[in-house]
């Protein structure tokens, strides 16, 4: 059984109070994630199939890809009750558990997607034994999806230096004013950063063997909100990247 410690509670609203605040953010991270449900490791297109959404949070994507994309997930999860009323709320069915634990009784799914760096939620020690628990839920041909923060990204770098050493509220406050980060006072941050390569090498031991990448949001932080952007292939630039592991 996994430790879980619930960030979000007394913040329920948070992640819908911050999509209300920055919609292009939002708007660039929807597309990304939609790209990556429809391509395959290599770029060409793929049918996502039964989706499993694993730290689905309040539901905000799920719900906008079903409106805008008629992607509809098949299953969600959510160990944050916070979040999860949050999500039910929204129509979805939800399940309270980590990924760790989950039973992964719909399998096989198609795709199995971690959005807004829920697996940086996952201690190192545990990640490439979900990751192939992951795998092994798949379909044949199916495809787990990460969507993260990278810690090498500027946004990553400015996040993850004022978690470990401190950086004063009123500085930090000033970089990140034009990100999805803002209100530095109630946003939790994932307790576990690690480059990209860093998780390919963990989806290697996991068993995946071919990827792809696609990135967006490459603005600096404080000028992230000014307008959506499309997804783009690669990791060396941008504040959001989505990883496509397949076998």
């Amino acid at each position: 059984m996994s430790t879980f410690t619930d960030l979000y509670q007394g913040h329920a609203t948070i992640l819908d109070d911050t999509q209300a605040a920055c919609p292009n953010i939002y708007e660039s991270r929807l597309r990304l994630l939609h790209h990556a449900l429809v391509t395959r490791p290599d770029g060409t297109g793929a049918d996502p199939g039964a989706i499993l959404s694993i730290g689905v949070g309040s539901g905000i994507f799920e719900t906008l890809l079903a409106q805008r994309y008629g992607i509809h997930v098949s299953q969600a999860i959510e160990p944050s009750a916070a979040l999860a009323d949050q999500a039910r709320a929204k129509g979805l069915d939800v399940t309270e558990a980590t990924a760790q634990d989950f039973d992964y009784g719909g399998a096989p799914y198609g795709t199995i997607v971690y959005n807004g760096s829920s697996f940086g939620f996952i201690p190192d020690d545990e990640i490439v034994g979900t990751f192939r628990r992951n795998r092994e839920a798949l379909a044949p041909g199916g495809r787990l999806v990460l969507t993260d923060v990278p810690a090498e990204s500027a946004l990553g770098i400015i996040l993850r230096v004022r978690q470990e050493a401190g950086i004063p509220d009123a500085l930090a406050q000033e970089l990140l004013k034009g990100t999805a980060f803002f209100n530095v006072a109630e946003h939790s941050y994932k307790p576990y950063w690690h480059e990209i390569p860093w998780y390919e090498a963990a989806l290697r031991e996991a068993g995946f063997s071919s990827f792809g990448y696609w990135q967006t949001v490459i603005e600096n932080p404080p000028y992230q909100n000014d307008a959506p952007s499309d997804p783009v292939a690669g990791y060396t630039a941008g504040n959001y990247v989505a990883i496509v592991a397949g076998e």
